[in-house]
């Protein structure tokens, strides 16, 4: 898949992520099997000021013209990626969530070795030696 078309699709997808978190944290709580108590519904909340900033910055980033910027941005996303799918997966193996908490832990596995494997939008420039 190429860079830039992953990178709309994370985007659309974090921002989705980040809307709903939002708006009603409460659905999503509920959904995997905790209490939405205000904590809980706080800390969703913050999570989705983080998706936010993930789409604002793959959106902007999907075509960047300096490779090294796209190499970076997408070097951090399969940081975030891959944590997340580890704590997904410790979380949902756990029990912590119910079977819903291995939905997130898919996403982020699946976006994280997408990103590993995305063709770049355009071949990286070469210098002479």
């Amino acid at each position: 898949m190429q860079l830039k078309t992953l990178l709309e699709i994370y985007a659309a997808t974090a921002a989705v992520i980040c809307l709903n978190f939002l708006a009603i944290p409460g659905f999503w709580i509920h959904l995997y099997g905790a209490q939405a108590d205000t904590q809980a519904v706080f800390l969703y909340r913050l999570i989705a000021t983080l998706f936010g900033g993930l789409a604002v910055m793959a959106w902007s980033g999907r075509a960047a013209e300096a490779p090294a910027t796209r190499e970076t941005m997408v070097r951090g996303l399969v940081v975030t990626n891959g944590l997340a799918a580890l704590v997904a997966v410790l979380g949902a193996a756990s029990g912590v969530y119910n079977q819903f908490a291995w939905g997130p832990a898919a996403m982020f596995a699946g976006f994280t070795l997408a990103l590993l494997g995305a063709t770049p939008t355009s071949p990286p420039s070469r210098t002479p030696s």
